[in-house]
């Protein structure tokens, strides 16, 4: 048991530095592509004055962060795995299907929360095509889970995801947490 421990152990940890990986790399590569079409667009340079970006920054950068971490606790202590997944498939996939704490108000917290950290990158690099950029970072976000993560919870938990999707939205919280029949 003490080697499959050690193994569960080694993909959580690989799992954690892969997602934080992404989850700076994926608001650099955000601020830099946003300030790019600030540029190509002609659009104004310091749409809010510093330091008021800074604080704004701060602030979503706050929220953002909270729920991502408060998601990925829940996998790791509750679901017994790594949110790390790339195209469906999981390093450490949960045991269970994770449907408390922030699931309860939002089938994908940890996504919910990279919006905020988008927002956040365009505040800090004060762009406006930045802002005006994340409902199409949501939907391209909303079409990977559609077409890999969710395929894979659907045959992981069968009914109990399909239950659990159709009384949970995707992305913009319930202000009411979900509590299963």
């Amino acid at each position: 048991m003490q080697g499959g421990l050690d193994l569960r152990k080694t993909r959580v940890v690989i799992g954690t530095v892969i997602s934080a990986g992404v989850f700076v790399a994926l608001p650099l590569v955000y601020a830099v592509i946003s300030r790019a079409l600030d540029v190509v667009l002609g659009l104004p340079e310091e749409p809010i004055q510093w330091p008021a970006n800074l604080l704004l920054t701060g602030v979503v950068w706050t929220w953002g962060l909270f729920w991502i971490l408060w998601a990925y606790s829940a996998l790791v202590f509750i679901g017994q795995g790594s949110p790390s997944e790339i195209f469906g498939y999981a390093l450490e996939p949960t045991k269970q299907l994770v449907i408390t704490g922030p699931y309860a108000y939002v089938r994908n917290p940890m996504v919910f929360g990279l919006q905020f950290i988008f927002l956040g990158a365009a505040f800090l690099v004060n762009s406006v095509a930045g802002v005006a950029l994340l409902p199409v970072a949501a939907l391209i976000s909303a079409g990977y889970i559609r077409f890999f993560e969710e395929k894979t919870l659907v045959k992981r938990f069968g009914i109990e995801y399909e239950h659990y999707r159709e009384h949970v939205p995707m992305l913009i919280p319930n202000v009411v947490p979900y509590v299963p029949d």
